[in-house]
């Protein structure tokens, strides 16, 4: 007598020894509905050396009964597609592994570089600017200014003779007027900070006397109008004022 074979995919293994799940679609005629669709159903099947691996393509053969809940055994491996994928995620993580590091190497490198350098982000922008000079009258600073700008920043390619040269340089300035703005507004709530922490200093009573300041007033709303006061009178007033920016 023929014994029952039916094909299926891995699903789970190395849960227990010697054991895999598989799961074998079966199409199955629906009486009321006058149509087929598939039924699922899972079993667990004897796999003497553990070589099955999840997503392999399997037959699966009757057997006599191995356990309470186990009566196929694996036949055969038809497509090793878990063993090849089990492959490919060992060499993925070798590789993601090469990636981090060398990005790794790299940004230290670029930080160690950073470091050791005094100069910031604001002046490095503004000595871009040289790029407004033909490339020929560059001098030989100039041209080592620009490599070692280009190993600080991790910049592979600078073209010589791109057409947006001065559109280049305009969002270049306004992006150190940006930086510059960051600056001076966390010089301003450095200063806020401070005037509110001594709230006896002359500068701050000047302050409370002229906005007119009620004492009940809440800290945010006294810190907010502070602040708009700061960036509203010009710095020579702050000055006579004895508040310096």
């Amino acid at each position: 007598m023929a014994r029952q074979n039916f094909v299926g995919f891995v699903i789970s293994q190395g849960k227990m020894n010697k054991t895999v799940k598989v799961r074998v679609m079966q199409k199955v005629y629906n009486k009321q509905l006058y149509k087929e669709y598939l039924k699922k159903k899972d079993f667990l099947v004897h796999d003497e050396a553990n070589i099955c691996k999840e997503g392999d393509f399997v037959r699966i053969e009757a057997t006599r009964p191995l356990s309470a809940r186990k009566f196929f055994s694996v036949a055969e491996i038809k497509r090793n597609k878990g063993q090849e994928f089990q492959v490919y995620q060992e060499e993925a993580k070798k590789s993601v592994a090469e990636e981090e590091a060398a990005r790794r190497t790299d940004l230290l490198n670029r930080r160690k570089l950073y470091d050791s350098n005094d100069s910031t982000l604001y002046n490095d922008l503004s000595e871009v600017k040289m790029l407004r000079k033909p490339v020929e009258e560059l001098t030989n600073e100039e041209r080592e200014k620009i490599a070692s700008l280009k190993e600080k920043y991790g910049i592979t390619n600078w073209d010589k003779d791109f057409e947006d040269r001065e559109l280049f340089l305009s969002d270049l300035s306004y992006l150190a007027g940006k930086l510059e703005k960051m600056r001076l507004d966390i010089k301003l709530t450095e200063k806020v900070n401070k005037l509110l922490a001594d709230q006896e200093s002359e500068a701050f009573k000047k302050i409370v006397e002229q906005l007119q300041l009620d004492p009940a007033t809440k800290k945010n709303i006294v810190k907010n109008k502070v602040r708009k006061f700061l960036e509203s009178i010009p710095v020579e007033e702050l000055g006579k004022m004895g508040i310096h920016l």
